[in-house]
């Protein structure tokens, strides 16, 4: 993506650009960042020239909506839905058409240390692409900075995983691409996880991003054309480094563990000047928003599906749109239809940790209004069900090895009961 790109970009959402000069590698562009929700800020960064970043795109749910063009939060949700279930057809193109060779090191590229915590320089933005027999992967992974040659990306157990495991099987590195400076479109696309097999590029195509790919020369990866930096190179089946401690999504210490190394062969730009990279800062809401947004969809649409009188759902902004979910029924819903799309939407995010479930009367996105139900509609003996030692989120402090409690709070007026009880009084 180019300045002019996110120009349009940024008017289609209706923020406008603030332009904020050159910064250091160290801290600055989160404390602008987190000082200015509602504008898309662009840096230069002391010591790359060729190199433009920046941050807030993406800060509110309206924000995704508009960038899919669509009508509603629900349209959102399905479209999300379709996307996964009809990925388009990619157009290739020629390589050299879009990017020329930049040499084999990685001493220009925007490595950034967002916290004082973290334990070394990052890309937040890297979206590595891989690919096994005809199954090809692009998804988000954290990337340190080791040296010019070598970095160490973070790397759970998903599709990524398992092509590493499947070339290591075999004893040999992973081929890969990690590519910087994509449409949001792609990077929306990126966070969400389609079932293996499905490429989230194609994904993004159907969503309407960039639908024309280019092979890398080394290893025939396709990359999205409008990307600005390409790096080939191989995830090595053997040799790790220690990545971390990082900030993660919750504003806590990811610990510092053993994750594999990229080994660089080749640097590419594109050929539009200058650069382009997201510096998506670590807690902040594009961070909550790529990665919750997907799952929030899923949870609307997984939830509908067996109680047809869901209203909506939120991941909360206070539960860093991951742990903590509040689900709006109609009142024609029964307590047990309550406590059915609460399991539901558990099942379809298992890493939420504290699900509510209130009336249509209560405001979704208010958590004053959220905690005011639970104050006047929660008999704890009766509404509150603790569901012990469940998978959930890797993340979760109180959690072991990604195993916990979860908690659901049945806030809602009392089913055969006088309703006149439990009104607010209009003001």
């Amino acid at each position: 993506m180019n300045v002019q790109d996110l120009e349009k970009y940024a008017t289609l959402l209706g923020k406008n650009i603030v332009r904020v000069g050159v910064v250091g590698k160290e801290y600055a562009i989160t404390k602008h960042s987190w000082a200015s929700r509602n504008s898309v800020l662009l840096f230069g960064l002391e010591g790359y020239n060729d190199v433009l970043l920046y941050s807030n795109l993406l800060t509110s749910r309206q924000d995704i909506q508009r960038l899919i063009r669509a009508g509603s939060l629900e349209e959102a949700y399905y479209k999300l839905e379709e996307a996964l279930s009809k990925p388009s057809a990619l157009r290739e193109e020629d390589f050299y058409n879009y990017f020329e060779q930049a040499g084999k090191s990685l001493s220009k590229l925007p490595f950034v240390k967002y916290y004082r915590e973290d334990g070394g320089y990052y890309l937040t933005s890297s979206v590595f692409i891989a690919c096994y027999n005809l199954i090809c992967n692009a998804s988000f992974h954290r990337t340190m900075y080791v040296s010019d040659e070598k970095a160490v990306l973070r790397v759970v157990p998903r599709h990524l995983h398992y092509i590493i495991s499947r070339y290591s099987e075999k004893g040999s590195d992973t081929p890969v691409a990690l590519v910087l400076g994509l449409d949001p479109v792609q990077e929306l696309a990126a966070a969400m996880s389609p079932p293996l097999g499905v490429f989230e590029v194609a994904v993004g195509a159907t969503l309407g991003g960039e639908n024309r790919v280019a092979r890398t020369p080394l290893y025939k990866i396709p990359v999205p054309v409008n990307a600005s930096i390409v790096v080939e190179g191989r995830i090595s089946a053997s040799e790790k480094h220690v990545e971390g401690p990082f900030t993660d999504i919750l504003m806590l210490l990811d610990a510092a563990r053993e994750q594999p190394v990229f080994n660089v062969d080749a640097v590419y730009y594109s050929k539009e000047k200058p650069l382009l990279v997201h510096a998506i800062v670590p807690g902040s809401w594009e961070h909550q928003l790529l990665m919750g947004f997907p799952r929030e969809a899923l949870m609307y649409i997984e939830a509908k599906k067996v109680v047809p009188c869901v209203k909506a759902v939120r991941l909360t902004e206070g539960g860093c749109m991951w742990l903590h979910a509040v689900i709006s029924i109609d009142e024609r819903c029964s307590e047990g239809d309550a406590r059915l799309a609460a399991l539901a939407a558990i099942a379809a995010h298992p890493s939420v940790k504290h699900v509510v479930v209130v009336d249509d009367d209560v405001d979704i996105d208010n958590p004053i209004s959220i905690e005011w139900a639970i104050a006047t509609r929660v008999k704890a003996s009766e509404d509150v069900m603790v569901l012990k030692n469940i998978r959930g989120s890797t993340l979760e402090p109180r959690g072991k090895e990604g195993v916990g409690d979860k908690l659901v709070v049945i806030a809602i007026k009392p089913r055969g009961e006088d309703k006149s009880k439990f009104k607010r009084v209009e003001v």
